[in-house]
C-alpha cells in the first residue's frame, strides 16, 4: 500500500458499485420531486396530493423552495434582528421629587410629587399615590400636590394604571419627613 496514510483504507468500492449508489441517489431526489395535484371537491374543501386524480389533472406549479444554511450570514443577521426587538422595553416610572430621605419644611402640610417616566404615558392611563399604603384618589397627571397633612413621616410610592385598575408600572417606595413651619 504505496501512497496512503496509516489510519487509512484504501476504498474497496467497485466503479459498479459507485455507479449503482449514485443511480440510487438520483432516483430518491426524483421520487422526492414528483407532481402535486390541488383537488376541490363540490363543497369547495381543497386538498393537495402526489396521486393523479384524473387523467386530465395538471400538476400545480409550487414556488421553488431556498434553502438558507443555519450559519449563513441572512440567518444570522434575522436572527440578531428578531433578537434586538424581542424584548418589548419595559414601561418604568420613578418618584422625581420629593427626594427619598428629604425634609419637607412649610406651612401648609404639602407634599408636591412628580413621576417621571421612560416612556410617554398613555393618555387614558391614571396614577394612583399610595400614602402609607392609603391609595388616593387617581388622576392623570405624573404633578400631584397633597394638602393639609399632618407633620409625619410618610412613605410615598405610585402605579400607572389603566381605567380598568390593571397595573402598567409602579415606583421604588420612598419615605420623605413632612415637618409644619410657623410663618409668624
Amino acid at each position: 500500500m504505496v501512497g496512503t496514510i496509516p489510519g487509512r483504507h484504501e476504498s474497496t468500492m467497485h466503479p459498479i458499485q459507485t455507479f449503482l449508489t449514485i443511480a440510487a441517489l438520483l432516483l430518491c431526489g426524483i421520487a422526492f420531486a414528483q407532481p402535486i395535484y390541488k383537488v376541490e371537491d363540490e363543497r369547495g374543501n381543497v386538498t393537495y396530493t402526489d396521486q393523479k386524480p384524473a387523467p386530465d389533472a395538471e400538476p400545480i406549479t409550487l414556488p421553488e423552495v431556498n434553502v438558507v444554511g443555519a450559519d449563513s450570514p441572512e440567518v444570522e443577521a434575522v436572527v440578531a434582528d428578531s433578537e434586538a426587538s424581542a424584548e418589548p422595553e419595559i414601561f418604568e416610572i420613578a418618584i422625581g421629587e420629593p427626594a427619598d430621605g428629604s425634609l419637607i419644611a412649610n406651612e401648609d402640610g404639602r407634599i408636591d410629587l412628580t413621576v417621571t417616566s421612560n416612556m410617554e404615558i398613555p393618555p387614558a392611563a391614571e396614577l394612583v399615590v399610595y400614602i402609607n399604603d392609603r391609595p388616593q384618589p387617581a388622576v392623570q397627571s405624573t404633578a400631584i400636590s397633597f394638602t393639609d397633612l399632618a407633620p409625619d413621616q410618610y412613605r410615598l410610592r405610585a402605579e400607572l394604571q389603566t381605567p380598568s385598575g390593571r397595573v402598567l408600572a409602579e415606583t421604588a417606595e420612598i419615605t420623605t419627613r413632612l415637618i409644619a413651619v410657623d410663618s409668624r
